[in-house]
């Protein structure tokens, strides 16, 4: 059998005498599912008013001028996107905000495992993120709040490596945990949007309040569940000289492990561009959907922001018949690997735009595109993104190294980040480009994504198929 080679005690499976299953699982996978169901309560019910509430408030004269260090990131933003109007500047700062969130759990990655701890990181993560919300309540806090909010969800997002510590890396549970994992905020985000984005049209600050209570909830149910997870150390870097023999030491990487490092990172930017009609969801979507879909149900209008409620309510249902799907599938036929199932998740997620676009093509006026159009796209979105956001985290935390698992599962969240970054250019176009070359441009740039993937499943199969993990020769 091959040698097992020491890690982090934050990568390798945990095992305590406290471990007990619920469900089929370790009861940490339900307290971690539980704690960011609550983040993301408080991150999609901020995300659902953030572009409204900069176009119609925040960004207009009345208000501007109160708001400590919102010339200098208006700078910032104009020399990055180039902006034009109020309107594309509130998706230029919500589309880098966003990109943030994904590329600070880079820093919390590297605080969890050389400095803190990931239990201490993430409930400091917690206490800022608390805080942030709690500041959005105030205008003239507004940007420091986004700095504590990008801080905290950085340091965070060490939840996700807990959940693959919780497992051997050979446990075919893994990949349905991280399934379960992301249902915790898909119920999220049906409420959420709904609770803050009708507290926010009384005061758009209540809406923010709310998700700030919703976060603090989250803190306190990790607090009580801390004795079901993994336990939390330091990775230190020993020298020659000083080299403690009673501490695990990080291996030295394999060329084969070298080359899945490569691939994996060469993995982000594809995925970024896939990632493309998911992520526009809350940025210039919003902005199009007011203005393009009737939004009146059963006789009353209804905010824009219940549209994320909505993709919550789909998004939900699709994560369940699609890990139903898998399991039913894998009991009659052999399992495909996780990359080929990202790749065919991003290939049908690139038919959801392609909706909207015939949408606006058959009624292009104002308030006239039906909302069975944006029906049509959640589902097909969500289908897909079922897919290519869950088993693609468990391709990370799977296919990475033992000695990098960590960090390299936090560059998952990169491909958001890049993602981001293009939504929230392709959020200025709104009102440039006509509607329906918009909506072409994100279902391209999946369709491109997918096929690169595809690729990659056939011809990397070796270095990402989960068999490998396995596999050991004998001795």
């Amino acid at each position: 059998m091959t040698e097992i080679l020491p890690a982090s005690p934050v990568i390798e499976p945990f095992v305590s005498t406290k471990q007990r299953e619920l469900w089929g699982h370790p009861i940490g996978l339900w307290v971690l599912t539980l704690t960011e169901g609550w983040v993301g309560f408080s991150l999609y019910g901020m995300q659902a008013i953030l572009a409204l509430y900069l176009t119609d408030h925040l960004l207009q004269p009345d208000h501007s001028g109160h708001v400590f260090g919102l010339a200098p990131l208006e700078t910032f933003v104009s020399a990055l996107y180039a902006p034009v109007g109020s309107r594309a500047m509130a998706g230029a700062i919500t589309g880098l905000f966003l990109a943030l969130i994904y590329a600070t759990p880079l820093l919390g990655g590297f605080l969890a495992d050389r400095v803190l701890g990931q239990t201490r990181t993430i409930l400091l993560g917690a206490v800022l993120m608390t805080a942030g919300h709690f500041l959005l309540s105030f205008d003239w806090s507004f940007v420091l709040a986004l700095g504590f909010l990008l801080t905290g969800l950085g340091m965070a997002g060490g939840l996700r490596a807990q959940v693959g510590a919780l497992y051997a890396l050979g446990d075919r549970r893994r990949s349905d945990a991280y399934q379960i994992y992301m249902m915790g905020l898909q119920v999220a985000v049906i409420v959420s949007p709904v609770l803050c984005g009708s507290l926010a049209q009384i005061d758009w600050h209540w809406g923010f309040l709310a998700a700030g209570v919703g976060m603090l909830i989250g803190l306190v149910v990790y607090l009580f569940g801390r004795r079901w997870l993994p336990a939390s150390e330091i990775a230190v870097r020993e020298t020659p000289d000083a080299v403690d023999v009673s501490k695990p030491t990080r291996p030295a990487l394999t060329s084969q492990e070298k080359k899945t490092i490569l691939l994996l990172l060469a993995l982000v930017p594809v995925m970024a561009v896939g990632a493309v009609p998911n992520s526009e969801i809350f940025d210039g979507y919003l902005l199009w959907g007011r203005e393009h879909f009737q939004l009146r149900l059963l006789g009353h209008e209804m905010p824009v922001s219940d549209l994320i409620s909505l993709d919550g309510f789909i998004s939900t249902l699709c994560a369940v018949a699609v890990l139903w799907f898998w399991k039913a599938y894998s009991r009659r036929r052999q399992d495909l690997s996780e990359i080929a199932k990202v790749a065919l998740g991003t290939f049908i997620a690139a038919f959801g735009p392609l909706m909207l676009a015939l949408g606006s093509w058959v009624s292009p006026g104002p308030h006239e595109v039906s909302l069975l159009w944006g029906l049509a796209f959640h589902i097909i979105n969500d289908i897909g993104f079922a897919m290519n956001y869950a088993i693609g985290m468990a391709l990370f935390s799977r296919a990475a190294p033992v000695s990098v698992n960590t960090i390299l599962v936090a560059c998952f969240s990169l491909h958001l980040f890049l993602s981001n970054l293009l939504i929230g250019k392709l959020a200025t176009l709104l009102g440039r480009i006509s509607d329906v070359s918009f909506w072409l441009l994100h279902s391209g740039a999946a369709l491109l994504a997918a096929a690169i993937l595809c690729f990659c499943a056939l011809r990397f199969r070796d270095l990402l198929a989960p068999e490998k993990e396995t596999s050991s020769p004998d001795l």
